[in-house]
């Protein structure tokens, strides 16, 4: 167990103390995730029969699960769901607007998982005046959505830049 130990602080894992924000523990994992996967396969071989007890599942997924049940409750998990759900563009650019609304969809993965409706979802929280241009496309792939609502943000800042 503590040549297991020695390996994995060899990884410079990042530290988490379960305080704070609960989107941290989301924001742990990830990068526990990328620092394991420059040596998974070693930790693998090294972890399997000895970290996870007999009849455990040995998965990656059954860690999160295990560390989310403990450290990122129901509630938690919950109140993201919730922001997701209220989320618009309001005063933020595009990029910004994107970048929120991909960060929070991790919390809503059933309404983003059909890409028409991921999609549909990003343009109806756009600005009133960014749907209305994108609505008369009627795009539905979430990339070109994105891309199309950036050219839209562009030629606006344009035109106010012209008019002064």
């Amino acid at each position: 167990m503590h040549q297991l130990l020695e390996q994995f602080l060899k990884l410079k894992p990042p530290k988490f103390d379960g305080k704070g924000n609960p989107e941290a523990a989301s924001l742990w994992t990830e990068e526990l995730e990328k620092a394991f996967a420059r040596n998974a396969n070693d930790w693998w071989k090294a972890t399997r029969g000895r970290v996870f007890p007999a009849g455990t599942t040995q998965t990656w997924t059954a860690f999160i699960e295990a560390f989310n049940g403990k450290f990122f409750s129901e509630s938690a998990r919950e109140q993201k769901f919730a922001e997701f759900l209220r989320l618009h563009q309001g005063q933020m650019t595009v990029d910004q607007y994107e970048a929120e609304f991909a960060r929070l969809s991790k919390f809503a993965p059933r309404m983003v998982e059909d890409p028409v409706d991921k999609a549909r979802r990003f343009r109806d929280r756009l600005k009133l005046d960014f749907r209305n241009q994108l609505i008369l496309i009627n795009l539905r792939d979430y990339n070109e959505m994105y891309e199309r609502a950036q050219a839209v943000e562009r030629d606006m800042m344009d035109r106010a830049a012209a008019s002064g």
